[in-house]
């Protein structure tokens, strides 16, 4: 029975990252890109603040008592993975749309695999070396233009691309930190719990230079904020809080596939309600990114 419940929680934080990208392209279509961190940011603490007041005695300790080094540390993953990352990945959204960025961006877990290789002197097994074939290929089939994208204008695909691939590789700097971390006795709980509170307050000190920037201040409707604060519960607290807790009942190399499927929920919900569209051979693209990703995490 537990067993169950492991794979219903990988499976449930596959579906809050597959939800999370096409909530971020709601908001952005009346806010710009400061102003959607900020409204993630007021979800993130609506789930995070009340957190910190009424966890154990035992919780709030191990929130309270990091090294300044280790607070200092998840500040950076904070900048990386929910800021400077999710700003070129929102761009991209905007380029390429939900159905080809998501499943670009889930080729971190190869950067990652290369980074522990390089600073943690972690093996490249042959699974890496398949995962990284099939990525790569995934990739290549990936950048076939789908025809709304073509009349776009090939430099603007060719932009969404590249920050894709940029925003997977803050992402996997980030969780290549969040390792070193591990190893160095901080718990995955605090470690989201941090980053989530960190990259808040990041998010709302930016929000004056989004409205500056604005030649007229535009009214937000209450369907974008709940979209900006609902992909920031959906990504950062729900997908990440189930897949910590799927990996305390089932093996990684269970859940990770599992949740990795998460681009692929992305690109069928985009075709599915936002008037996406993608070629049979991008389909495959998907299909071989994901394949990857999977094989390179487990």
């Amino acid at each position: 029975m537990a067993y169950g419940y492991g794979l219903l929680f990988a499976f449930l934080a596959s579906v809050c990252w597959g939800i999370a990208p096409l909530l971020n392209k709601r908001a952005l279509r009346e806010m710009e890109l400061l102003k959607t961190n900020a409204f993630r940011a007021l979800g993130i603490l609506t789930i995070l603040v009340p957190l910190l007041f009424f966890a154990g005695a035992e919780t709030t300790e191990d929130l309270l008592s990091l090294s300044v080094n280790s607070y200092l540390i998840l500040a950076l993953i904070a900048i990386m993975n929910n800021v400077v990352g999710d700003v070129f990945y929102f761009v991209a959204i905007r380029d390429i749309g939900v159905s080809l960025a998501a499943p670009i961006t889930s080729s971190y877990p190869l950067a990652v695999a290369v980074t522990s290789w390089l600073w943690f002197n972690e093996a490249l097994t042959f699974s890496v070396l398949v995962g990284t074939f099939s990525v790569v290929t995934g990739l290549a089939l990936l950048n076939v233009r789908a025809a709304k994208t073509r009349d776009a204008g090939s430099s603007r695909h060719l932009r969404g691309v590249v920050l894709a691939i940029l925003a997977a590789l803050c992402w996997a700097t980030g969780l290549t930190l969040n390792k070193y971390l591990t190893l160095n006795g901080v718990g995955a709980t605090t470690m989201t719990f941090w980053r989530g509170i960190f990259f808040s307050l990041m998010a709302i000190a930016c929000l004056p230079l989004a409205s500056r920037g604005e030649r007229e201040t535009r009214s937000v409707s209450a369907a974008g904020a709940l979209a900006a604060g609902g992909a920031g519960i959906a990504g950062l607290v729900a997908g990440g809080w189930l897949y910590v807790a799927s990996l305390s009942i089932i093996p990684m190399n269970v859940a990770t596939p599992i949740a990795s499927s998460s681009p692929l929920i992305s690109a069928v919900f985009a075709c599915a309600f936002m008037g996406e569209s993608l070629r049979p051979i991008q389909w495959l693209g998907i299909m071989f990114v994901v394949a990857g990703a999977v094989a390179v995490g487990a």
